[in-house]
């Protein structure tokens, strides 16, 4: 029998402690927490088929947030913190786990576990009370769980089952010489190819090896077909230069 399932019903929880120890409380007076998956596509048009394919080749998982800011929530207080104090890098960083209330696993729910950075956008801008918003954005791999709840579903315990170990590395393709980005070159990875955007950036997500053999190519360059790079624990930033064929 059909259901609907209540917004209500698929909670998201922060890390707030700042020891070794997680303390995953409900992340409550929020506005708006929205899901965008953002897929990476590659399209093309083969000459024996009509019309265009297109495979999704990686996700960029962002949670865009608004909240009205209250005195004594500890979740408030670690993203204001992280946006009035103006924090980068590794001082951004926030773990959020996702609880899916319709899926009873055991005594507790089906769970996702990632690391996000903050990234914020505005604040104030409400004349009834006062608003942070931004977006997390994925910053590592997801790991698949269980959450157990305290009584009242304000603190879960989070038990890991499986990691996907998927890392993102961003390629920025540039000109040799003007050190201009290059739009649409083509970046291939065993066998699996993507395309720079218009700031000669792609953003792809890979499991932790190392690759070698990596090819790099556009119209009008030289291609480079040794391009290697080693994924371990971390996102990571890729320059490939291309000279002028």
């Amino acid at each position: 029998m059909e259901q609907l399932v209540k917004r209500s019903r698929k909670v998201a929880f922060m890390n707030v402690s700042t020891t070794a120890i997680a303390n995953f409380l409900r992340m409550t007076k929020f506005t708006e927490i929205s899901k965008s998956k953002n897929p990476t596509e590659y399209s093309r048009t083969y000459v024996d088929e009509d019309g265009e394919v297109t495979d999704v080749t990686g996700y960029s998982e962002e949670i865009s947030y608004n909240f009205d800011l209250h005195v004594g929530n500890l979740v408030h207080q670690k993203i204001v913190d992280i946006t009035d104090n103006e924090k980068t890098g590794a001082d951004a960083l926030v773990q959020i786990l996702q609880v899916d209330f319709t899926k009873p696993v055991g005594d507790g729910y089906e769970a996702r576990l990632r690391t996000y950075s903050v990234v914020p956008d505005a604040e104030g801008d409400s004349t009834d009370a006062y608003t942070y918003s931004g977006a997390f954005r994925k910053n590592s791999n997801m790991t698949i769980g269980v959450a157990t709840m305290n009584a009242d579903n304000t603190v879960a315990t989070f038990t890991a089952n499986a990691e996907v170990a998927e890392y993102p590395v961003t390629f920025i393709v540039k000109d040799s010489v003007d050190e201009t980005p290059i739009e649409n070159a083509k970046i291939t990875i065993e066998g699996t190819s993507y395309l720079t955007d218009a700031t000669g950036i792609v953003t792809v997500f890979l499991d932790a090896k190392a690759y070698s053999g990596i090819t790099v190519e556009k119209d009008g360059y030289t291609t480079q077909s040794d391009v290697s790079v080693t994924v371990a624990d971390k996102a990571l930033l890729k320059e490939v230069e291309l000279v002028a064929a």
